[in-house]
């Protein structure tokens, strides 16, 4: 928790930012000590302990360095990359002049000696300042401090860069985020969709059922109706659930739909039982069902099957629910991409695209024998749910 908030707030955490400055100075102090140890210069050890120091003072310096760009963080990236250039001005000038204390006015070892002429302007930046009665200790620190200032600007660049990734990775999080809280809001509010007309037939059939005196009848519809609201609405719409418990919501619901359609509806659910303990998501047959219901049993005048089929295909879950009923004023044949105007099946395919993505398909259209049939293609997920 701590760790996101400050790299929400500097881009990258202080652990991070001190680590990379070590990292940078370490190897800074490495790669001289190996350029020295190569040419073979005397007095390594005695080298090695100025160069040592002068490695922890320049740690010091681009600390601050640090410290002062933390203050501009937020701002745009143009304005951090000329602040870490015009910051790394003063800290070459420093590092230059403490460079050339501890090498020089310090005292030299006399020993210490630039064996190829060639690379005189090279070693007395990086080594020693054996010459530096040739150049007044202004200059001396001035050409000291063009090298200076590559190597702080360096670092900046690193700091930067690091920075820029550390935002780049937090807002990729945060969008992340959101993107799962809205896929959730998505989730719950096609789930709670239930159709206000199922809700209203189903109180006038309790009406009647009560007006008839068919008191039994009308306390297993409301039990049975208790139950379904409280299971549907209760359960997380972000989980999924086994097939099983599926089915047995789907047939609380049919046997309150029965009561509306005693002599014109039969049901048949044929689900082997190896599938039944597959993961589905909740309420994905409620909208299919209730379709074949609304469009198929109600407007008939003859009796009506209605099927719930399950089977396995290639590692993947086929669903399927079909009815014999009138075919429908517009749609497609099975297969071929659905035609309708109702959000029933929209919340299905939306569905299935929120916690499957690609992986799952929804298709619906008219039965080559007559009828309406919907097919849901997912894949065969067990012991998840």
């Amino acid at each position: 928790m701590i760790s996101d908030v400050a790299s929400s707030r500097e881009g990258i955490t202080s652990r991070t930012a001190i680590l990379s400055i070590l990292g940078f100075w370490a190897f800074h102090f490495v790669i001289v000590t190996l350029r020295a140890a190569v040419l073979g210069f005397d007095d390594q050890l005695e080298m090695l302990v100025r160069r040592a120091v002068v490695t922890l003072v320049s740690i010091g310096i681009t600390m601050v360095v640090w410290l002062l760009l933390r203050r501009v963080h937020g701002a745009p990236l143009s304005r951090r990359v000329a602040a870490a250039a015009l910051l790394a001005v003063p800290a070459s000038i420093v590092y230059s002049a403490v460079n050339y204390y501890v090498f020089y006015d310090f005292g030299l070892p006399k020993s210490v000696v630039i064996a190829n002429k060639a690379d005189e302007k090279t070693l007395t930046v990086q080594v020693d300042m054996t010459h530096a009665d040739e150049k007044s200790p202004v200059m001396a620190i001035a050409d000291n401090a063009a090298n200076g200032y590559f190597f702080f600007a360096a670092w900046a660049a690193l700091f930067l860069a690091l920075t820029y990734a550390a935002e780049t990775g937090h807002a990729e999080r945060r969008v992340a985020r959101f993107r799962a809280a809205a896929q959730s809001a998505e989730l719950r509010a096609l789930r709670y969709q239930v159709n206000p007309h199922f809700l209203f037939n189903t109180l006038n059939s309790l009406s009647s059922l009560i007006m008839t005196d068919r008191r039994d009848a009308a306390e297993a519809m409301v039990m049975n109706l208790s139950t379904f609201f409280r299971t549907s609405l209760t359960g997380d719409p972000t989980e999924d659930m086994r097939l099983s418990d599926e089915l047995r919501l789907q047939r609380l619901y049919l046997d309150i739909e029965t009561v509306r359609f005693p002599e014109r509806m039969l049901v048949d659910i044929a689900v082997p039982d190896a599938l039944m303990d597959a993961c589905v998501p909740g309420l994905i047959l409620q909208p299919l069902i209730e379709n074949a219901i609304k469009y198929g049993v109600s407007p008939a005048r003859r009796v009506v099957r209605i099927s719930v089929r399950a089977r396995e295909s290639e590692g993947r879950l086929v669903l399927a629910v079909e009815d014999d009923g009138d075919d429908k004023p517009t749609g497609a044949t099975i297969g071929e991409p659905g035609v309708t105007n109702g959000i029933g099946l929209r919340n299905v395919r939306e569905r299935l695209a929120a916690r499957f993505g690609d992986a799952a398909d929804a298709a619906w259209g008219r039965r080559p024998g007559g009828g309406w049939a919907v097919v849901l293609t997912m894949p065969l997920v067990r012991n998840g749910c």
